[in-house]
Parts: structure tokens; sequence; C-alpha cells
């Protein structure tokens, strides 16, 4: 996934998660602000609570991967964080792309001709 495309600031996932709408799956949820203008921004982020740093870096790895074809799909502007539940760690690759693209579905996050 392209740097430009990253949360990178502290303030900027707090914002999100204090305004931000939620919507939730079993193994995942979005917490998102719809604006209009700029790019879309998207973090990443998997608690502790789900194993050790290598199953933790993993799960991000898959996380990024399976957003990477949807970002073109996006409306511009869109804000967001994917937080992983414990789930999510023992998830297929194909299983977290479809939860990924259910939230996003539901979020009204794609444009008119995306999904």
């Amino acid at each position: 996934m392209n740097r430009k495309y990253s949360l990178k600031k502290n303030r900027d996932f707090q914002y999100i998660y204090r305004r931000g709408k939620a919507r939730g799956s079993k193994s995942m949820l979005l917490l998102f602000i719809a604006q209009r203008t700029g790019p879309v921004a998207v973090g990443f982020c998997v608690s502790k609570k789900i194993g050790n740093s290598v199953v933790r870096n993993r799960v991000k790895r898959r996380m990024k991967e399976a957003f990477r074809p949807e970002i073109e799909k996006l409306r511009p502007g869109n804000r967001m964080v994917f937080i992983a539940r414990p789930p999510l760690a023992e998830a297929e690759f194909e299983q977290i792309r479809k939860t990924m693209q259910y939230l996003l579905k539901k979020s009204g996050m794609y444009r008119e001709e995306g999904v």
C-alpha cells in the first residue's frame, strides 16, 4: 500500500476514534469519517491482545494487502481506521478481504460505480 494513503499522526487516529462512526464484524472494526475533499487516508490497528509481535505484524500486513486493491474504488476524502479483533489472527486472507469489503460497503465508502 502506498504511503500517501496512510494515517501517520497519533492525533489523526485519536480524531477518528473520538468523532468517527463505527461499523463492525466479528473479526474487524471500521471507524471512519466521511469527508469529500482530499485523498483517502487509512490506518490499521492491532491490539496487544492479539498474539505476539510476529502475529500482530502478520495481521497488519494482511490487512494492508487486502485493502490495497480497494483504494481506487473508494470516494475521495474518506478517513478510516481498521481495528483487528482476536478472531482475525486465525482468519485466511480471503476472509480478511471479504470482511473488509463488507465493512466498506456497509459504511458507504465505495463510489457509485464501485463494488
